[in-house]
């Protein structure tokens, strides 16, 4: 599992057609200190994670093409979860 925070998000006027209806996010990869870690790069996100949200995320291309449903799907990264940052007592 790997961390990153919502950056912003990406609006295509031309895409792939494995990635149409699919929402494009721009994640930054974080370290164990939540400091940026690396290059921000394009995601899929079928969650809705909001700008300045911490999710988890795959680059394995075997889930990914499983999610999108086509073997074509020329994407890298997809979001596979929002971690909540509420602390509890």
């Amino acid at each position: 599992m790997q961390a990153a925070k919502v950056i912003g998000n990406a609006t295509a006027t031309v895409k792939h057609s494995s990635l149409d209806g699919w929402r494009m996010v721009v994640l930054q990869p974080v370290d164990i200190n939540n400091e940026a870690d690396g290059f921000p790069f394009l995601a899929i996100d079928n969650l809705g994670a909001g700008n300045g949200e911490m999710v988890f995320f795959t680059s394995d291309g075997k889930s990914i093409r499983g999610m999108v449903g086509r073997n074509d799907c020329p994407i890298r990264y997809a979001v596979q979860g929002i971690i909540d940052n509420q602390k509890t007592i």
